[in-house]
């Protein structure tokens, strides 16, 4: 039989409990309600209101501060990327022949940047040998050349070289060493005149025919220089055919010389006597004191 039983017109036990529970507790069943509905309203505000207000307020300041470093980044590192020197350019290493089973090796090399220069050491490889490690330098804009004279190998055969640069020590250019103007201060120094330039075969030495090259080397700047490098490279048109380096030593302000380079080398058809300086002249101990002129 049910445990609920109709009582009267039709409510069960079940209903008429419940009925008398409302009666005596539904104004406050209906206020806890009424409460908790307000009470859930002012959070789901206040989660609203907290979430406006962290945006706009804490957030936004926040976010945009990490917007802006991100652009300071990228900005600092575009400016490091311009910064950085650019490498060296180099040509492929033309090798020469000499007498004696002697050769030459010259590469001509230029550095691009206008507000670096470098210091280094280098070698050839010279088909599977390494020449002696020399040091070098190349000045801002400059193109200059590198290379090895006189070279005898151990072994004989078919000649190649490679250029090797080790320990390569990049600087900036320092405004104030050179007053503000790079162009204007290296123009005032590296000035040196090469003229009557000319290359003759027809001198003999006993039964040996040899050929020399003449031309005379000025300073006509006001500074003077313990040592000016001059390479020197024979063409027959547009082809380097020989080259070699010599060092004119104690050059003052004013100076004047006919150098002369006999080649020993049977070498018909030059066309062209090329001359180059060298002188690392962001180098303070290059100059000659005063005193020596």
């Amino acid at each position: 039989m049910s445990e609920e039983q109709s009582i009267g017109g039709g409510f069960t036990q079940g209903e008429l409990q419940f009925a008398g529970f409302w009666v005596r507790n539904g104004a406050m069943v209906r206020r806890v309600v009424k409460y908790s509905l307000i009470g859930l309203n002012v959070l789901l505000w206040g989660y609203a209101s907290w979430g406006l207000l962290d945006a706009y307020v804490f957030s936004y300041p926040r976010e945009a501060r990490i917007t802006q470093d991100i652009e300071s980044n990228r900005l600092l590192l575009r400016n490091l990327s311009t910064n950085q020197p650019r490498s060296i350019q180099t040509q492929t290493v033309r090798v020469f022949s000499g007498t004696e089973n002697r050769y030459d090796m010259l590469v001509p090399m230029q550095n691009p940047n206008d507000q670096w220069y470098a210091e280094f050491n280098y070698r050839f490889n010279f088909s599977g040998e390494s020449t002696p490690l020399r040091s070098g330098f190349i000045l801002p804009k400059q193109s200059n050349y590198l290379g090895e004279f006189g070279y005898e190998p151990d072994t004989a055969g078919s000649r190649t070289a490679a250029l090797a640069v080790e320990n390569i020590r990049w600087k900036r250019l320092d405004p104030a060493r050179v007053n503000g103007d790079y162009d204007s201060w290296i123009a005032k120094r590296d000035a040196f005149q090469i003229s009557g330039e000319s290359y003759s075969n027809d001198l003999r030495i006993g039964s040996e025919r040899i050929g020399r090259t003449t031309f005379t080397f000025s300073n006509p700047t006001a500074y003077g220089y313990w040592n000016v490098g001059l390479f020197v490279i024979l063409k027959r048109g547009q082809t380097d055919v020989a080259s070699t380096f010599i060092s004119l030593s104690n050059v003052v302000p004013g100076d004047e010389r006919e150098v002369k380079i006999d080649w020993f080398e049977n070498l018909p058809g030059i066309t062209e006597t090329v001359v180059v300086p060298s002188v690392n002249f962001l180098d303070e101990t290059a100059y000659l004191p005063s005193t020596k002129f």
